[in-house]
């Protein structure tokens, strides 16, 4: 509620944004909002509502000029934008079907939407099968839902405004009532009428974020929205926007994320193209006027321009038939865009061959991540790029393959083979001379280390040995059915739900399901990861369902709607990968929070070999892995090592919530935010051998990738910022030393390998900012030099 309103509510107020169009000068702006709308919108609400005062405080820091009118309906505050009476309007919810003409800002704040009944507490959407639900005028439904009003699940009925939708509930006109837990609060606190039966669902149904939208064609519109965000973001990663909704309202209205709000928008539906074709898939705009479809025939992406609706995945009205994909048209094919989606391939099935293994052939054995898709990929390329040949691959086992090279490689390799089965079997296999590569999904285990030195290969991890190879990344992804209500989890959450500990959804605020777990099996890297990061020693329930392969376990989740599993990124395919909270801070498994290694779940795929002894292919292939080989790394749907960059706090999951944590010295993060803000952060991040003020593996690689980037000929003039941190062990100010150290240290390096000699900059925030929690889970993350260029 507002903190300065009575529960009597005999509250009006001059509202000074309410301007008529002929008042306001020819080079501002008017934008459109509407009323009522809890205490987000209403004239005579303070400020004109808490959403109002927020919106035009981003306007206003915008540089926009913008005034602000209250329009008579939520539907006259569209169509007036529609139409370029107004140059926009807020706050609108983000829908697929308005995105096809309007262009949204960053998600400026978020609200949760329940279900409203009498006498009942509804625990699931499916609750509502037959019925009639009460939405107001002018609301637009998540686009999921409105995909299963249209297939006919529930009757959506009309109201005026969101008061009157709960007159209806409480006349029993209607069996619930869907709406936004402010508002609902709002309208039920000063309702005149008996809503003593009222019960509010015990879940989500949908978090639903706010934004401002301009139609696409209105002048400038991109530019605009450009200010907006930029504003939007200075606001949120300053404070000023929570501190501003707090002095008002006790609802938390701030968005865990400005910018996911499209990928959560994603449905099954069907694409109704201009031309009359229709395309089948998971719909999902990537971009402004962008729309990936996920098809049986891979990822396409088309321009809004030749899209003429969407709709529900049984098909468009007036279809003779439930649409199926289609390969698209020649003439649509030319104009969509070159899809960005991954696609996994599934090992065919092929007559039992049993692979040999000759004294000319190049071993390799261990993790499935690595050897089902990515190791046969490098292998390839790798073989093409010295002018050899590879034929048909032969299977053998499951998870083994073999395949006969013709032509020559620098060690007159003739054969490879390579079996797939868990990352500990292909150390067992080099310990046993049966594998020259062991490939791994996790770094190698101390007693593996022992093993080897004792079968006497080199300790790869010893100085000045290059026997560990940071091969690409990849993310540990915990996935759910697509239809579960749960937003994120906490590390401690997910240790309980695969220790046996949670058991149903209900005790985390979701449907009375129960819940079943899906595991790796106990040879796999992945289930290594998952083990060493999440379950602390504790054991994963026994009755949990296991699997070998991370493709057969993301299928089984998605089949069962109570499942939940973990897999690698890659392999995520059609469940839905939860955001996970570590230490306040929420992180979505994201390719760019992977390749920072900031989300807490990500993870280094490895190929270790034997340093003392490497045969010539074997040193040919790990140097194409490091270096060409990249571009496979990226095609097999995992994350290169290439520099990367993105724009603003977008890069850092700590950025956005520096706000938020305890124990922060003001002047040092001040400093450093006001210092990278226009800038750009770069994927590469370097880290430290543990215990040691040495850059490990990755890191030694990535410097001489920042130094081949730095000399491309569009990077000329960038300037550099090397930002050093710790973790918070010893003291304050010890700590802030250690980081200078380390940024000056890395930048030294950086200058001594690099042909270019660009403007740097060194500076320390020390512990301040981590991005993992800071105990032995997290360290390793928060010890680190970030690098950031100049625009």
């Amino acid at each position: 509620m507002f903190k300065t309103i009575s529960s009597g509510f005999a509250y009006s107020v001059a509202f000074a944004l309410m301007t008529s169009t002929s008042a306001v000068a020819q080079d501002s702006l008017t934008f459109a909002t509407s009323q009522p709308y809890g205490l987000i919108s209403g004239s005579e609400l303070p400020d004109g509502g808490v959403g109002t005062l927020v919106f035009k405080h981003i306007m206003d820091k915008a540089g926009l000029n913008a005034a602000v009118e209250f329009a008579p309906s939520w539907t006259d505050a569209e169509e007036g934008a529609r139409k370029a009476d107004y140059a926009g309007t807020f706050p609108f919810y983000y829908t697929l079907a308005r995105s096809l003409s309007f262009r949204y800002s960053d998600a400026v704040l978020a609200v949760g939407e329940r279900l409203y009944a009498n006498d009942v507490r509804l625990s699931s959407i499916d609750d509502l099968a037959g019925k009639d639900v009460c939405y107001p005028e002018g609301y637009d439904l998540a686009t999921s839902l409105q995909l299963r009003v249209d297939a006919g699940d529930f009757s959506r009925v009309f109201a005026p405004d969101m008061n009157a939708c709960f007159q209806k509930l409480a006349n029993k006109e209607v069996f619930a009532v869907l709406a936004d837990q402010s508002e609902a609060g709002f309208v039920l606190n000063f309702a005149d009428y008996d809503v003593a039966a009222v019960r509010e669902s015990n879940f989500d149904l949908a978090r639903r974020t706010l934004h401002l939208m301009i139609p696409f064609d209105y002048p400038n519109a991109a530019d605009i929205i450009t200010k907006f965000n930029t504003a939007l973001t200075e606001a949120r990663d300053s404070g000023e926007l929570e501190q501003m909704l707090k002095d008002r309202i006790d609802v938390d209205l701030i968005p865990l994320s400005a910018t996911d709000f499209r990928v959560k928008a994603g449905v099954d539906a069907v694409l109704k193209l201009h031309d009359g074709s229709r395309q089948k898939g998971r719909v999902l705009e990537s971009a402004p006027g962008r729309y990936d479809v996920d098809t049986q025939y891979g990822p396409i992406t088309y321009p809004r321009s030749i899209i003429a609706d969407i709709c529900p995945a049984e098909g468009c009205p007036g279809d003779a038939a439930p649409a199926v994909s289609a390969a698209p048209a020649a003439n649509v094919a030319e104009q969509v865009a070159e899809a960005v989606a991954e696609t996994v391939v599934e090992t065919p099935a092929e007559p039992e061959v049993v692979a040999s293994v000759a004294p000319t052939a190049l071993r390799l054995q261990g993790s499935n991540t690595v050897g089902a898709q990515l190791a046969p990929a490098l292998l390839e390329a790798w073989v093409a790029k010295e002018g050899a040949e590879m034929g048909a691959w032969a299977l053998g086992e499951e998870n083994e393959r073999s395949v006969e090279v013709e032509g020559e490689l620098p060690g007159g390799v003739k054969e490879i083979t390579l079996a797939a089965h868990g990352s500990s079997t292909g150390f067992r296999a080099m310990i046993e001379g049966n594998a020259d590569i062991a490939m791994a999904s996790r770094r190698i285990k101390d007693e593996e280390r022992n093993d080897l030195l004792t079968a006497g290969y080199e300790d790869p991890l010893a100085d000045g040995e290059k026997g560990e190879v940071v091969v690409g990344l990849d993310g540990v992804a915990v996935i759910v059915h697509p239809d579960n209500q749960i937003r994120e989890l906490t590390i401690e959450q997910l240790r309980a739900i695969f220790a046996g500990q949670i058991t149903n959804w209900s005790q985390l605020g979701g449907e009375d399901l129960p819940i079943v777990v899906h595991s790796r099996d106990d040879k796999s890297g992945t289930y290594d990861t998952f083990e060493s990061l999440v379950m602390n020693k504790l054991p994963i329930v026994g009755s949990a369902k296991l699997f070998e392969s991370n493709a057969n376990l993301s299928d089984a989740v998605r089949a069962e709607k109570g499942a939940i599993g973990f897999t690698g990124l890659s392999y995520v395919r059609n469940a839905r990968a939860l955001p996970l909270k570590v230490c306040d801070a929420v992180h979505s498994p994201t390719g760019f929070s992977v390749k920072t290694e900031e989300y807490p779940l990500s993870r280094r795929l490895y190929m270790y070999t034997n340093t003392k002894v490497d045969p010539v292919d074997v040193k040919s292939f790990t140097d194409y892995v490091v270096t060409e080989g990249q571009k496979q790394v990226e095609e097999s749907g995992f994350v290169n090592l290439e520099v990367g960059t993105r724009k603003g706090w977008e890069a850092v999951d700590a950025l956005a919530n520096i706000q938020f944590m305890a124990h922060q010295n003001g002047p040092v993060v001040r400093d450093y935010v006001l210092t990278v803000r226009d800038m750009e952060r770069l994927s590469t991040t370097f880290h430290f051998i543990t215990g040691k003020s040495d850059l490990d593996a990755r890191s030694l690689d990535d410097m001489g990738r920042l130094a081949e980037w730095m000399a491309l000929p569009e990077n000329a003039g960038r300037k550099l910022v090397f930002v050093g941190f710790a973790d918070n062990r010893g003291g304050y100010e010890i700590n802030l030393q250690i980081s200078q150290q380390r940024a000056q240290a890395v930048a030294d390096n950086f200058l001594a390998q690099s042909t270019v000699k660009p403007e740097i900059k060194v500076m320390a925030v020390g512990e301040d900012a981590p991005v993992a929690c800071n105990d032995e889970t997290g360290y390793d993350q928060n010890r680190r030099v970030e690098v950031w260029v100049s625009r």
